[in-house]
């Protein structure tokens, strides 16, 4: 199977700062290029359209970060989002308002959006070669502070659950959490130990150093991506079922 990279991200539309940023001129010039803008003038919510276009920027940037082998300044108008498919009339929760793709040069990223209770989550996904027919990716969007679930507790109490390699990528309870509710679904969706995953980032900038998973040390045929806003916490998994992890 071609190995596929995977890149999300979460908005809580419930942040003071998502109101009406589609009447923000300057940031919406900033942030979208002409063919972006129109599409949100012309948009039934106009600030639904901004967060998911920047969510699928972020999600499209995770993977194609990953298919140049290094992240690019990420200057958003030049990630070019482009929809195939919106979804007409009123959206429900849970369900993809949004298919399309994001492009920087010569790259690109499938993405959908999907809606969810005050938030939008975009996944993204890529391959250096040819696309399989079928891609198996597993997202998933959790509320931080739900309980008895593998992220709930403080931060210092979670922090105990984590190598020193991880460690070194956890810097919030956000950080934690997402990174704890990732391994343990993708340590069950691999029918492995949890003690044997770790998801850890190379050395530099936070926003530089994409999340890598190891298995007894060493690369899994696995890919994650991680992301949290809000009350939200948010990821996607991909992992090669034809991979023996015995």
């Amino acid at each position: 199977m071609s190995r596929l990279v995977v890149g999300n991200d979460v908005v809580d539309l419930g942040q003071p700062r998502t109101r009406g940023r589609s009447e923000d001129e300057r940031f919406v010039a900033r942030v979208y290029d002409v063919d972006e803008r129109a599409t949100i003038r012309e948009a039934a919510d106009p600030d639904l359209e901004v967060w998911a276009h920047w969510a699928a920027k972020e999600a499209g940037f995770k993977v194609i970060s990953k298919l140049l082998g290094a992240p690019p300044a990420f200057v958003h108008r030049a990630f070019k989002v482009t929809w195939t498919e919106v979804l007409s009339g009123s959206p429900t929760v849970g369900e993809v308002v949004r298919r399309g793709a994001v492009t920087y040069e010569d790259q690109r990223a499938h993405v959908t959006v999907t809606l969810h209770p005050g938030g939008v989550h975009a996944v993204g996904f890529g391959a250096p070669d040819a696309l399989p027919e079928t891609v198996p990716l597993h997202p998933s969007v959790e509320p931080l502070d739900a309980t008895a679930r593998p992220w709930s507790g403080e931060l210092e109490e979670l922090r105990q659950r984590f190598t020193p390699q991880e460690l070194d990528a956890v810097y919030s309870r956000h950080s934690a959490a997402v990174r704890l509710g990732a391994r343990a679904e993708l340590a069950g969706a691999m029918g492995v130990d949890e003690s044997r995953l770790e998801i850890v980032c190379d050395p530099g900038p936070t926003s530089q150093r994409p999340p890598r998973v190891l298995l007894d040390g060493s690369p899994a045929p696995a890919d994650v991506s991680l992301s949290h806003d809000g009350r939200w916490i948010a990821w996607v998994l991909w992992w090669d079922p034809e991979t023996e992890t015995t």
